[in-house]
């Protein structure tokens, strides 16, 4: 594979998306690119490539911890993504790593910063313990309305005001409380939903952690703007809705080709930009991870 050339992706092999091509001790390249509805690479690819990228860097034993992610520019599925890390911490227990992304000047464009992330690892150690209880308890989400299966109307509405997605051939996700659906008309700004790869993944570690980052930037944000969306569309109105920064704290390993339950609040939005909080649970009702991100919401294009 030559240094400027991506290879196809056939949209639903995670496995394969994920995984980096080495080309120094701590210098990674992307094979393929995921681009989203604007043309430009999804936002959780990078998410993922990042965590990847740092995992391959530290020593066994550590799990994931944390990721702390700034979206700079967006990236060009047409070109590579670079992912240089450097170390920030090596110690006893824990380790800290620095990712940067960029995508390599070519004659026709010049070097793009796409990400910039501070990715952290621990080995396990005792301590008290304790978790918010999951609300959805006692739901078998393979029974749940599937995205895609949303009705026409509300399908169309976030189209055309959001332009957001209801289907993805890498992901299933579930609505998590069929009788709010959406939340269109919910008196909060809240999003309860379940999602999982659509494919099984190996028994990797490092893997299923960078899957679960790609995970995390599908559908977390429309708890800040999914509200709005009834009076947006009656006024004719589209927002630009695109991700600014992000973080994940993985409480426990995570195996992202299982339901996943998120549960998704927004507790402001303003400014042209709208926060978004998730808990994240196992089918067991486990917390396995938090997860924010705050994002542009704003009308037109920018």
């Amino acid at each position: 594979m030559a240094a400027d050339t991506l290879l196809p992706w056939n949209g639903h092999d995670l496995e394969a998306l994920l995984r980096l091509q080495p080309v120094g001790p701590s210098t990674f390249r992307t094979r393929h690119a995921s681009p989203n509805v604007r043309g430009t690479v999804y936002g959780g690819q990078l998410l993922a490539n990042a965590q990847m990228a740092a995992s391959l860097t530290v020593p066994e034993g550590r799990d994931a911890t944390a990721l702390q992610f700034m979206f700079l520019q967006s990236a060009d599925p047409a070109r590579v993504v670079e992912l240089e890390v450097s170390v920030l911490q090596d110690g006893k227990r824990f380790a800290s790593r620095h990712v940067r992304g960029t995508q390599p000047a070519t004659p026709d464009a010049p070097r793009r910063v796409v990400l910039d992330a501070q990715v952290t690892f621990a080995t396990p150690l005792p301590g008290p313990e304790h978790a918010t209880p999951m609300r959805a308890k006692g739901i078998d989400p393979a029974t749940l309305p599937r995205m895609e299966d949303m009705p026409a109307d509300v399908a169309g509405a976030v189209w055309r005001t959001l332009g957001y997605p209801l289907d993805s051939t890498a992901l299933d996700l579930r609505v998590g409380d069929a009788t709010q659906g959406l939340g269109l008309n919910s008196p909060t700004a809240a999003l309860s939903f379940w999602l999982r790869t659509r494919e099984p993944l190996p028994d990797d570690a490092a893997l299923h952690a960078a899957a679960f980052a790609y995970l995390t930037d599908w559908w977390l944000n429309f708890a800040a703007v999914g509200i709005h969306v009834p009076q947006l569309d009656r006024d004719g109105e589209r927002l630009h809705v695109a991700s600014l920064n992000h973080a994940i704290w993985f409480h426990r390993p995570v195996r992202a080709d299982g339901w996943l339950c998120f549960e998704v609040q927004s507790p402001c939005a303003g400014r042209g930009r709208g926060l978004s909080v998730a808990a994240v649970y196992d089918v067991d009702g486990v917390l396995v991870a938090s997860a924010t991100q705050e994002s542009l919401s704003t009308p037109g294009s920018i």
